[in-house]
């Protein structure tokens, strides 16, 4: 099977990330903040330095969420992932100027 330019274009947006702050909410009602380490073969997300947060705790649930180190969230769970928006300057070199991080994107 060949591989043409465009088809690595996902590949190489998916490799920008990595090392990135993720923020993730699955369909089951948890948010999970961390940092992205990779997919696997079935396009489950890793994160490592985890912390998970409930969106509708229960009354013995920790409001405040809980670390969870590393964590493989499955792909079919995931409604929404976002990640810090970063500026280009005008070096074309992608850090923001000043380090200054902009919005979130979905």
């Amino acid at each position: 099977m060949h591989i043409t330019p465009a088809g690595r274009e996902p590949i190489n947006e998916l490799k920008k990330l990595l090392k990135e702050m993720l923020r993730i909410v699955t369909s089951d009602g948890r948010v999970f903040i961390g940092t992205f380490v990779g997919t696997d073969q079935l396009l489950n997300v890793l994160l490592v330095n985890t912390e998970e947060y409930r969106v509708h705790p229960t009354a013995n649930a920790n409001p405040n969420g809980r670390f969870v180190g590393q964590v493989m969230i499955p792909w079919r769970l995931i409604m929404q992932v976002e990640a810090p928006l970063r500026k280009t300057s005008r070096t074309g070199n992608g850090i923001p100027p000043s380090g200054e991080m902009g919005a979130l994107y979905i």
